[in-house]
């Protein structure tokens, strides 16, 4: 069966996966692989307005560091880990907190989505509920209510 589906529609269809693969099943890296793959979907017509860029702009400046740097080495890290061999061997590991990286990428493409046009995935409340209720030390600091309001 074929179907019609814009990028948008298609990148919110992997958020909500996301989201649901998080919650329902701990599943962190393939949360994580396809929150990052919505975020850059949402984030390319953004630019320079997307969570994505303004974040990395931020840490960059407030932390002396080179934009490259705080992409590759900290808000990519997981992402690009999981998604890319570039040479490692099957014993190669890495140290990761996969839910709270999973947490950041979701919250970036949610950002993003409501900057694109202030919509929200179905399941965003009940990550944004579940958000407040376990993880009170993020959910203070992002920037979004269930409702899609800026705090």
């Amino acid at each position: 069966m074929e179907y019609v589906i814009s990028k948008i529609d298609a990148a919110v269809d992997q958020l909500d996966w996301s989201i649901r693969l998080f919650l329902d099943h701990q599943a962190y890296v393939p949360a994580i692989t396809l929150a990052g793959a919505a975020e850059g979907i949402i984030g390319e017509p953004l630019s320079d307005q997307s969570a994505f860029a303004l974040l990395k702009k931020k840490l960059s400046s407030q932390f002396g560091l080179l934009e490259n740097v705080v992409n590759q080495s900290h808000l990519n890290k997981a992402r690009n880990w999981l998604k890319h061999w570039k040479g490692l061997s099957d014993k190669e590991t890495v140290s990761l907190e996969l839910e709270t990286e999973a947490i950041q990428y979701i919250v970036r493409a949610v950002a993003s989505l409501v900057a694109h046009d202030r919509s929200l995935p179905s399941e965003a409340p009940r990550f944004f509920e579940w958000l407040s209720s376990n993880r009170t030390d993020l959910y203070q600091i992002t920037c979004f209510k269930p409702s899609a309001e800026p705090i």
